[in-house]
Protein backbone atom coordinates (compact mmCIF):
# COMPACT_ATOMS: atom_id res chain seq x y z
CA UNK A 1 0.00 0.00 0.00
CA UNK A 2 1.30 3.37 -0.50
CA UNK A 3 0.26 6.21 1.34
CA UNK A 4 0.98 9.96 0.50
CA UNK A 5 0.56 12.44 2.85
CA UNK A 6 -0.24 15.72 1.32
CA UNK A 7 -1.30 19.07 1.83
CA UNK A 8 -0.43 22.52 -0.25
CA UNK A 9 -0.97 24.10 4.02
CA UNK A 10 2.75 23.93 6.45
CA UNK A 11 1.76 23.56 9.76
CA UNK A 12 -1.22 20.95 9.80
CA UNK A 13 0.59 17.97 11.10
CA UNK A 14 1.64 16.17 7.71
CA UNK A 15 5.21 15.51 9.09
CA UNK A 16 4.43 14.53 12.40
CA UNK A 17 1.44 11.71 10.90
CA UNK A 18 4.20 10.49 8.57
CA UNK A 19 6.66 9.61 11.21
CA UNK A 20 3.83 7.68 13.78
CA UNK A 21 1.91 6.36 11.03
CA UNK A 22 4.78 4.93 10.01
CA UNK A 23 5.02 3.59 13.11
CA UNK A 24 2.06 2.89 14.05
CA UNK A 25 1.81 0.28 11.14
CA UNK A 26 4.90 -1.51 12.35
CA UNK A 27 3.82 -2.20 15.48
CA UNK A 28 0.52 -3.36 14.46
CA UNK A 29 1.54 -5.73 12.39
CA UNK A 30 0.94 -4.18 8.73
CA UNK A 31 4.84 -5.50 8.12
CA UNK A 32 7.60 -3.75 6.95
CA UNK A 33 7.31 0.05 6.89
CA UNK A 34 8.85 2.79 4.40
CA UNK A 35 8.84 6.34 5.08
CA UNK A 36 10.08 8.55 2.85
CA UNK A 37 10.99 12.18 3.28
CA UNK A 38 10.08 14.01 -0.07
CA UNK A 39 10.22 17.65 1.22
CA UNK A 40 12.98 19.44 0.84
CA UNK A 41 13.07 20.80 4.47
CA UNK A 42 14.08 17.35 5.80
CA UNK A 43 11.57 18.04 8.78
CA UNK A 44 10.97 13.81 8.80
CA UNK A 45 14.41 12.98 8.47
CA UNK A 46 15.35 15.29 11.71
CA UNK A 47 12.22 14.10 13.30
CA UNK A 48 13.34 10.71 14.01
CA UNK A 49 16.80 11.76 14.62
CA UNK A 50 18.41 10.70 11.77
CA UNK A 51 20.72 12.14 8.79
CA UNK A 52 21.73 10.77 5.44
CA UNK A 53 24.69 8.85 4.99
CA UNK A 54 25.66 10.05 1.54
CA UNK A 55 22.28 7.97 0.21
CA UNK A 56 19.23 10.14 -0.01
CA UNK A 57 15.65 10.51 -1.82
CA UNK A 58 17.73 11.78 -5.00
CA UNK A 59 19.01 8.55 -5.00
CA UNK A 60 16.64 6.28 -4.32
CA UNK A 61 14.38 7.82 -7.02
CA UNK A 62 17.12 7.63 -9.39
CA UNK A 63 17.06 3.70 -8.56
CA UNK A 64 20.58 4.22 -7.11
CA UNK A 65 21.62 1.16 -5.16
CA UNK A 66 21.17 2.17 -1.47
CA UNK A 67 20.47 1.11 1.66
CA UNK A 68 17.58 3.15 3.69
CA UNK A 69 17.97 3.66 7.56
CA UNK A 70 16.50 1.45 10.03
CA UNK A 71 14.43 3.86 12.50
CA UNK A 72 16.10 3.72 16.02
CA UNK A 73 13.50 1.42 18.66
CA UNK A 74 11.16 0.67 16.17
CA UNK A 75 11.26 -2.87 14.30
CA UNK A 76 10.09 -2.98 10.92
CA UNK A 77 10.34 0.76 9.89
CA UNK A 78 12.46 2.00 7.69
CA UNK A 79 13.24 5.57 5.84
CA UNK A 80 14.64 7.50 3.15
CA UNK A 81 16.31 10.43 4.16
CA UNK A 82 15.50 13.75 3.13
CA UNK A 83 17.52 15.93 1.00
CA UNK A 84 18.07 19.68 0.72
CA UNK A 85 17.42 20.12 -3.05
CA UNK A 86 13.34 19.72 -4.44
CA UNK A 87 13.58 16.50 -6.87
CA UNK A 88 12.41 17.50 -10.25
CA UNK A 89 11.73 13.90 -11.54
CA UNK A 90 9.34 11.40 -9.30
CA UNK A 91 8.55 8.54 -10.91
CA UNK A 92 4.73 7.90 -9.97
CA UNK A 93 5.58 4.01 -9.39
CA UNK A 94 8.66 4.24 -7.02
CA UNK A 95 10.56 1.11 -6.05
CA UNK A 96 9.26 0.01 -2.89
CA UNK A 97 10.71 -3.83 -2.63
CA UNK A 98 10.52 -6.05 0.34
CA UNK A 99 8.25 -3.42 2.14
CA UNK A 100 4.66 -3.77 2.67
CA UNK A 101 3.68 -0.12 3.21
CA UNK A 102 5.31 3.15 1.60
CA UNK A 103 4.60 6.34 3.37
CA UNK A 104 5.96 9.40 1.43
CA UNK A 105 6.10 12.52 3.28
CA UNK A 106 5.12 14.87 0.26
CA UNK A 107 6.34 18.86 0.07
CA UNK A 108 3.73 21.54 0.28
CA UNK A 109 4.30 22.78 -2.70
CA UNK A 110 2.43 22.04 -6.39
CA UNK A 111 4.43 20.01 -9.75
CA UNK A 112 3.38 17.86 -12.48
CA UNK A 113 5.51 15.85 -10.32
CA UNK A 114 3.94 15.81 -7.32
CA UNK A 115 0.64 15.09 -9.29
CA UNK A 116 2.00 11.98 -11.04
CA UNK A 117 3.44 10.43 -7.86
CA UNK A 118 -0.21 11.07 -6.26
CA UNK A 119 -1.42 9.12 -9.49
CA UNK A 120 0.22 6.14 -8.10
CA UNK A 121 -0.99 6.15 -4.51
CA UNK A 122 -3.40 4.29 -3.14
CA UNK A 123 -4.23 6.43 -0.27
CA UNK A 124 -4.07 10.58 -0.40
CA UNK A 125 -4.36 11.27 3.40
CA UNK A 126 -5.07 15.31 3.78
CA UNK A 127 -4.34 16.53 7.46
CA UNK A 128 -6.65 19.45 7.92
CA UNK A 129 -6.44 21.45 11.13
CA UNK A 130 -10.03 21.99 12.20
CA UNK A 131 -10.06 26.00 11.24
CA UNK A 132 -10.98 28.55 8.74
CA UNK A 133 -7.12 28.47 7.63
CA UNK A 134 -7.26 25.00 7.18
CA UNK A 135 -10.48 24.73 4.82
CA UNK A 136 -9.11 27.39 2.94
CA UNK A 137 -5.72 25.23 2.42
CA UNK A 138 -8.26 22.19 1.80
CA UNK A 139 -9.79 24.00 -0.83
CA UNK A 140 -6.92 24.81 -2.72
CA UNK A 141 -5.56 21.39 -3.06
CA UNK A 142 -8.87 20.15 -3.93
CA UNK A 143 -9.28 22.60 -6.68
CA UNK A 144 -5.36 21.91 -7.31
CA UNK A 145 -6.29 18.00 -8.16
CA UNK A 146 -9.31 18.40 -9.84
CA UNK A 147 -7.29 21.11 -12.54
CA UNK A 148 -4.34 18.19 -12.30
CA UNK A 149 -7.44 15.67 -13.27
CA UNK A 150 -7.04 13.98 -10.48
CA UNK A 151 -10.29 12.45 -8.83
CA UNK A 152 -10.86 12.40 -4.96
CA UNK A 153 -11.82 8.62 -4.71
CA UNK A 154 -8.42 8.00 -2.99
CA UNK A 155 -8.55 11.48 -0.56
CA UNK A 156 -8.99 11.04 3.51
CA UNK A 157 -9.08 13.97 5.36
CA UNK A 158 -7.36 13.51 8.67
CA UNK A 159 -8.21 16.20 11.15
CA UNK A 160 -5.34 17.04 13.16
CA UNK A 161 -4.23 18.95 16.81
CA UNK A 162 -8.28 19.32 17.56
CA UNK A 163 -9.81 20.01 20.51
CA UNK A 164 -13.39 19.39 21.09
CA UNK A 165 -13.05 22.19 23.67
CA UNK A 166 -12.84 24.81 21.08
CA UNK A 167 -15.94 25.84 19.17
CA UNK A 168 -14.62 26.24 16.32
CA UNK A 169 -12.97 23.03 16.02
CA UNK A 170 -16.48 21.50 16.26
CA UNK A 171 -17.74 24.16 13.72
CA UNK A 172 -15.24 23.48 10.55
CA UNK A 173 -14.83 19.86 11.28
CA UNK A 174 -18.73 19.69 10.95
CA UNK A 175 -18.25 21.15 7.37
CA UNK A 176 -16.17 18.32 5.62
CA UNK A 177 -18.03 15.72 7.07
CA UNK A 178 -21.18 17.11 5.78
CA UNK A 179 -19.53 17.83 2.25
CA UNK A 180 -17.05 14.75 2.05
CA UNK A 181 -18.91 12.24 4.43
CA UNK A 182 -16.66 8.76 4.45
CA UNK A 183 -14.02 11.22 2.78
CA UNK A 184 -13.29 12.60 6.50
CA UNK A 185 -12.02 9.76 8.38
CA UNK A 186 -13.75 9.01 11.59
CA UNK A 187 -10.35 8.88 13.59
CA UNK A 188 -8.40 12.16 14.56
CA UNK A 189 -5.12 13.55 16.27
CA UNK A 190 -6.09 15.49 19.31
CA UNK A 191 -3.67 18.23 19.97
CA UNK A 192 -0.68 16.96 22.31
CA UNK A 193 1.96 18.56 24.29
CA UNK A 194 4.03 15.23 24.07
CA UNK A 195 3.36 15.18 20.24
CA UNK A 196 5.08 18.15 19.82
CA UNK A 197 7.93 17.04 22.48
CA UNK A 198 9.01 13.77 20.54
CA UNK A 199 10.15 15.04 17.09
CA UNK A 200 13.12 17.29 19.45
CA UNK A 201 13.78 14.03 20.86
CA UNK A 202 14.25 12.29 17.98
CA UNK A 203 11.80 9.71 18.88
CA UNK A 204 8.60 8.51 17.51
CA UNK A 205 5.40 9.20 20.32
CA UNK A 206 5.30 5.74 20.37
CA UNK A 207 9.11 5.67 22.27
CA UNK A 208 8.36 9.17 23.86
CA UNK A 209 4.86 8.75 25.22
CA UNK A 210 3.14 5.72 24.56
CA UNK A 211 0.68 6.06 26.77
CA UNK A 212 -0.67 9.12 25.70
CA UNK A 213 -3.62 10.45 23.54
CA UNK A 214 -1.20 11.09 20.14
CA UNK A 215 -0.07 6.89 20.77
CA UNK A 216 -3.71 5.74 21.12
CA UNK A 217 -4.67 8.44 18.28
CA UNK A 218 -2.29 7.23 15.67
CA UNK A 219 -2.91 3.37 16.44
CA UNK A 220 -6.39 3.81 16.01
CA UNK A 221 -5.35 5.64 11.98
CA UNK A 222 -3.22 2.75 11.41
CA UNK A 223 -6.13 -0.05 12.24
CA UNK A 224 -8.34 2.04 10.19
CA UNK A 225 -6.07 2.16 7.26
CA UNK A 226 -4.75 -1.08 7.57
CA UNK A 227 -8.92 -1.81 7.10
CA UNK A 228 -8.73 0.08 4.13
CA UNK A 229 -5.85 -1.65 2.57
CA UNK A 230 -7.29 -5.21 2.89
CA UNK A 231 -10.47 -3.81 1.17
CA UNK A 232 -8.56 -2.88 -1.63
CA UNK A 233 -6.76 -5.99 -1.81
CA UNK A 234 -10.20 -7.95 -1.99
CA UNK A 235 -11.37 -5.92 -5.09
CA UNK A 236 -7.97 -6.40 -6.68
CA UNK A 237 -7.85 -9.95 -5.93
CA UNK A 238 -11.76 -10.17 -7.52
CA UNK A 239 -10.92 -7.97 -10.61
Amino acid sequence: MRVMICNQKGGVGKTTTAANLGAALARAGAGRVLLVDLDPQMHLTASLGLQSEGWDVADWLSGRAGRPLAVPDEPGLFLVPGASEAVADLPADPAAAGFDWLVIDAPPNWSDAIAGLMRGADIVLCPLEPDFLGLQGLNRLLRTMQAAGLDWGRLRLLATRVSDRLAVHREVRARPAERFGETLLPVAIRASVKLAEAPGRGRTIFTHAPASTGAADHADLARLLMQDGRRARRKGTKA
